[in-house]
């Protein structure tokens, strides 16, 4: 999502499925009718909403008008909002897709699925993030078939080619699963820690070595500190706490260190989906490694 049309589309996807009316869409321009439950969850105003319900209150709905290009200018419109990258209001939408899309269950449908058992998977995306004194994000996608337990890598790459709904069709009919959503998020984590493990750890090498410099250098410093600063014209009760001021300053400098160098990797689950889908559909893929090695 790095253009201004694919923002747009981006919004304009979003307000369709939160069901607020669009009541201009032109290019680089929405403007829309926000319902009350989107409204708390688009602007940053709490109070006025403790307010409107405290009192029995009964506004009407705020409308929101949005550019996608510098400068634009509407007839009849006086406030309208640049939307982008980093922006208030765009941040605001992809926290309200977060919340709203982090579990969603939908069933295969379109040719091939009339009169067959479609069997659940579950589907759980991961922002995975390598982090030492840079950072580098990956999205990651498994599926496990909750009859055998079997994983499929990538599995949101073939999923996104298929037609799903959010009920199924009358022409099909659903297996059980034999594993609990729980045992089956298990076996994907467990997949999902395999294939980091398996990677190349250069980058982790290397990011130790350079915090082991960095490190070096400071224990320098602040040794080379207590001497330039050992008076001996000082008490020696003044000597210990400049002594303890230091010890304590070097400490923290060092705790901010090894948080701002040492490697970590988080995993961190984005979204879940338990999915219908007729058997052979996931044809799974090599394990994630080289794709994520850093």
């Amino acid at each position: 999502m790095e253009s201004n049309e694919q923002i747009q589309d981006f919004c304009r996807r979003y307000f369709q499925a939160v069901d607020a009316p669009i009541l201009i869409d032109q290019p680089d321009f929405l403007q829309v009718e926000l319902p009350r439950d989107i409204d708390k969850e688009l602007t940053d105003r709490p109070f006025y909403w403790m307010y409107v319900e405290a009192t029995g209150q009964n506004p009407a709905n705020s409308v929101l008008s949005l550019s996608f290009a510098p400068g634009v200018e509407m007839e009849g419109v006086e406030r309208i909002e640049f939307v982008t990258l980093g922006s208030f209001r765009l941040n605001k939408i992809i926290e309200s897709v977060q919340k709203r899309g982090r579990f969603t269950r939908a069933y295969q449908t379109g040719a091939g699925t009339a009169g067959r058992a479609l069997s659940p998977y579950l589907l759980a995306t991961f922002k995975l993030s390598f982090v030492a004194d840079r950072r580098r994000d990956e999205m990651v996608s498994y599926a496990v078939d909750l009859r055998s337990g079997q994983v499929f890598r990538e599995a949101y790459g073939e999923i996104e080619r298929l037609t799903l709904t959010d009920a199924p069709a009358r022409t099909v009919t659903t297996s059980s699963p034999s594993l609990s959503l729980s045992e089956g998020y298990h076996i994907i984590r467990q997949a999902v820690e395999g294939d980091i493990s398996a990677l190349d750890h250069t980058w982790a090498e290397e990011a130790n070595e350079h915090l082991a410099r960095e490190r070096e250098q400071l224990e320098t410093y602040y040794e080379s500190l207590c001497l330039v600063n050992a008076d001996e014209n000082k008490t020696d009760g003044e000597k210990e706490k400049k002594a303890a001021m230091y010890a304590a300053e070097r400490e923290l400098r060092i705790a901010e260190l090894e948080w701002r160098c040492a490697p970590r990797i988080a995993i961190a689950p984005f979204h879940f989906g338990l999915l219908y889908l007729a058997d052979g559909v996931l044809t799974g893929t090599a394990a994630t490694g080289n794709r994520l090695s850093t």
